[in-house]
């Protein structure tokens, strides 16, 4: 590798591939070499090659007014807007060099080191007959370098071009058990405590064993004193998560906005979406990620698939996207998690800013954009979540009270804990990060199966500031019970994982956030699961004494506590109801009386799941189970779409 230096291959890096899949958009027409000789010197040099090899002038022209209008090199403009495919280019590269073009038949060495050479496009080759020793899958300035070799008669020997699709996936195919490795013990290795892969720290287990041998002992000599006691605790809890829902639907604001960037301006955007077990939505996927109002030579999306996963592979495969797309094959490894996948991409993210997709997520057109302002605005902003919307809230009583859920959410309590400055639990899709940022607290945790709560909360322990952004991102909502228990069971599994994650060090987590910061996390946090954990129990008994005559024999502490626990239902209930309404009215949405009448039911049965994730929690903790999509049963071509606050028509459930 000594002829070619690294630092050149690595001058390519952050300059995305291409784009669009429609007819016009795939290969550049040939035409006559005569016609392309004749305009091939008014070429920038990293396309001038093409014209004499006959490619078409008028694709190559609109390269590079592309280029010049997005603040780009010629040959990111070429492939990103989809005038050339990505093997027919570095083919044509490779003849006009005279060097060979690897098509993948000789191996990488074992020792390659894959994110080093994914991101500077230069891998070293095993031995073999040919005499090569590299391959090259160089970008823009390394293109220029290698041209000017050329030119001079010095091109390094023994070096092969690839396209750098086919370096990235020969190179995964060799380290693949390195890069599983990294990807799910990174963090765990940068720091044990803030990993949900070993449960509870030997620190917790000896308070845990304490406090059981405390509570038997109390319990054996005032059982009346203990139950006060552990109710008031509860109590304070939950009056703690019901005062900061409220103070952060009070606090609700619509996000800010920024002045839009010029096309130059915009930075490289990484997308990454995770799929496994998704090859009904493949399709669908591409055409959201396709119809983003964003410059094509300008964005790097990662296409994560499992290596098991044939049918996904080859929907993918039969579409011939082009060269922006980029499929990455996950090796196979524990734990089988969306996290996993994350980490296992984002090494090879050419962008500045990335953000997280879904397989059957509907951005709105403009929300890179808007993302790209609001960061350009505010450098001390690290993190902006989009508001996640139900396009099939009608579909059933179950969609539709997700609906309600995610209205109240994103359009009032997210935004109101932004405001408050107060940590936020992301949400698993749509959230926008600056990549140096999320490199820095770690990324995500792949044996926490709630990996958004969980970032989110180191992201606040890291002191970055997570702000709205206003933007929509529409999604699929479970329509049957069954799919939806199995998703919220793994929800508050992963919720439970991140309160025994986040208690492992307490005072060290209050010192970082503050003493307000993390009394929010903890009601963020413990509200959710020990409220569904405790809440009913607690809130049976006490109706339980009412109705049995057993007040009339009951201490004036315990009638002080029942009476506490009513107050904190019905504050609870209230602070279900009011907001949901006030979302629902935000999004036009017009519902049934049975659907608000049927709100209790809906938290009661969150309660259910939350006992099912403390049994799975015990028996199988990182199990990720899997959210079926394309199951819905009224699109927008029935029900309109909700698009957010005041956006788009009105919608009935």
């Amino acid at each position: 590798m000594g002829d070619l230096p690294m630092q050149a291959a690595a001058r390519g890096r952050g300059w995305p591939r291409s784009d669009p899949y429609n007819a016009q958009s795939t290969v550049a027409r040939r035409e006559p070499a005569q016609l392309s000789a004749r305009v091939g010197g008014a070429f920038a040099p990293e396309i001038a090659f093409l014209a004499a090899q006959g490619w078409a002038p008028g694709a190559l022209l609109q390269a590079e007014a592309a280029a010049r209008r997005y603040g780009v090199s010629a040959e990111q403009a070429l492939l990103g807007e989809g005038l050339i495919g990505e093997d027919d280019y570095y083919r044509a590269l490779a003849r006009h060099l005279r060097l060979p073009f690897y098509r993948g038949e000789i191996r990488v060495a074992q020792s390659v080191e894959a994110d080093p050479a994914i991101a500077c496009g230069v891998a070293p080759l095993a031995p073999n007959r040919a005499g090569l020793r590299v391959i090259a899958a160089p970008r823009a300035a390394a293109i220029r370098y290698l041209l000017e070799r050329a030119e001079a008669g010095a091109l390094p020997s023994g070096v092969a071009i690839a396209s750098p699709r086919m370096l990235s996936d020969k190179v995964r195919a060799e380290a693949g058990a390195r890069i599983a490795e990294t990807a799910a013990d990174a963090l765990a290795r940068r720091d044990p405590a803030l990993c949900a892969r070993f449960g509870f720290s030997p620190r917790q287990c000896v308070a845990l064993g304490v406090f059981a041998v405390v509570a038997t002992s109390a319990a054996a000599v005032a059982p009346g004193g203990l139950a006060l006691v552990l109710s008031a605790t509860l109590w304070s809890l939950f009056a703690a998560a019901i005062v900061l829902r409220n103070l952060a639907v009070a606090a609700a604001a619509a996000p800010a906005s920024a002045r839009p960037l010029d096309d130059a301006d915009l930075p490289i955007y990484t997308i990454i979406a995770p799929l496994r077990g998704e090859e009904r939505m493949v399709a669908k996927l591409v055409r959201s990620l396709d119809a983003l109002d964003y410059p094509r030579s300008k964005l790097d999306i990662k296409l994560v698939v499992e290596r098991d996963d044939a049918p996904t592979r080859a929907a993918f495969e039969s579409l011939d996207l082009p060269a922006r797309y980029e499929i990455v094959v996950a090796p196979p490894g524990p734990p089988a998690t969306k996290p996993r996948a994350l980490n296992i991409a984002l090494p090879a993210a050419r962008g500045a800013l990335v953000v997280v997709y879904d397989a059957e997520d509907e951005p709105d057109a403009d929300q890179l954009r808007l993302a790209a302002a609001r960061f350009a605005a505010e450098p001390d902003v690290d993190c902006l979540q989009a508001a996640l919307t139900i396009d099939n809230a009608a579909d059933s009583w179950i969609s539709a009270m997700f609906a309600v859920e995610y209205a109240t959410l994103f359009d009032l309590i997210n935004p109101g804990l932004a405001a408050l400055d107060l940590p936020i639990p992301l949400g698993g899709t749509s959230n926008h990060f600056r990549v140096e940022t999320l490199r820095r607290v770690g990324a995500w945790d792949a044996w926490n199966v709630t990996e958004d709560a969980d970032l989110g909360m180191r992201l606040a322990f890291a002191g970055v500031r997570v702000a709205t952004l206003a933007s929509s991102t529409a999604e699929e909502a479970p329509v049957v019970f069954a799919s939806w228990f199995r998703q919220r069971v793994r929800w508050q599994k992963g919720w439970m994982q991140t309160l025994i994650v986040h208690s492992r060090r307490p005072l060290c987590f209050a010192g970082a956030l503050g003493r307000c910061r993390a009394l929010a996390a903890l009601a963020l946090i413990g509200g959710s699961t020990l409220g569904g954990l405790c809440g009913p129990p607690l809130f049976f008994a006490a109706v339980w004494r009412a109705v049995s005559g057993q007040l009339a024999a009951a201490s004036v502490w315990q009638i002080t506590g029942d009476l506490a626990i009513y107050l904190l239902a019905v504050s609870g209930l209230m602070t279900m109801a009011i907001p949901g309404l006030t979302a629902m009215r935000r999004r036009r949405i017009a519902a049934r009386p049975s659907i608000l009448a049927t709100l209790p039911l809906y938290y009661a049965l969150i309660c259910v799941a939350t006992w099912a994730a403390l049994f799975d929690l015990a028996i199988r903790p990182h199990h990720w189970a899997k959210t079926e999509h394309g199951l819905r049963r009224i699109r927008s071509a029935g029900r309109p779409i909700v698009q957010g606050p005041k956006r788009g028509r009105p919608i009935s459930i």
